[in-house]
């Protein structure tokens, strides 16, 4: 009996921790996992990824606009932001990995005239 219920608290643990990797495209969270998504498209760019453990970033940004601009990911924390790397021309994709001072609040994307 003692190992039956063993098998069923493993089973139930790893069905638990197997749905924990369903993460919908809008902003969510995991309390297991301490980590959030983000992303958006706008008419210049598009942009992804995830925080986790309220300080590390990891995402990129996506110029879709040939337009003269490149874009960047923005990070927001209490005490300012960070910006990504840019991503120009139309259709270059830079991707970020950063950790940021303080708990991040919230990630943006935006646009710098770069000529």
């Amino acid at each position: 009996m003692k190992l039956v219920k063993k098998l069923l608290m493993v089973g139930a643990a790893v069905a638990t921790t197997a749905g924990l990797g369903i993460i919908p495209a809008e902003a969510s969270s995991s309390a297991a996992a301490a980590c959030w998504t983000f992303g958006n498209t706008t008419s210049f760019g598009t942009y992804g990824g995830q925080v986790c453990d309220s300080s590390h970033v990891m995402g990129w940004a996506k110029d879709t606009k040939a337009d003269g601009y490149c874009v960047f990911l923005r990070v927001h924390y209490p005490n300012g932001y960070a910006d990504g790397p840019w991503a120009c021309p139309k259709n270059v994709q830079k991707n970020w990995d950063w950790w940021a001072p303080q708990g991040i609040t919230h990630v943006s994307i935006e646009k710098v005239y770069a000529p």
